[in-house]
């Protein structure tokens, strides 16, 4: 099944915790029937989801490379994943991601925040 997703792409994932996530296409891309080649992948979101569920899914399924994320704290295989050092990790304050977020999708290449200064 082909996606137009392609190995080291970075996708970005609605929801917050179990709420709002887009459980349909975290299933399909943690699925073994997906296409194989999509490996290595940059997931950016508010949480880490939990084991079993959304993004604890396609954490699972070895899928992800680098999260980018504010909250990370209800998902064990995640956390094995980071200290095993199968994981990249970077942790930003909530309304900086969200801020990176809009950013992106307007194009814009950076943007200035207080906490991004020191402030």
């Amino acid at each position: 099944q082909k996606s137009g997703l392609a190995r080291g792409d970075t996708v970005a994932v609605g929801g917050f915790g179990l709420g709002g996530v887009p459980e349909s296409l975290l299933n399909a891309l943690s699925s073994t029937e997906f296409d194989l080649d999509v490996q290595d992948l940059t997931v950016a979101s508010l949480t880490a989801g939990v084991d079993g569920f959304g993004l604890g899914k396609l954490f699972e399924s070895g899928r992800v490379k680098r999260m980018i994320s504010s909250y990370v704290g209800e998902n064990k295989n995640f956390e094995q994943m980071f200290f095993n050092g199968k994981l990249e990790v970077e942790l930003i304050p909530q309304g900086t991601i969200a801020a990176r977020l809009r950013a992106a999708g307007q194009g814009m290449p950076a943007f200035f925040t207080p906490t991004g200064a020191g402030a």
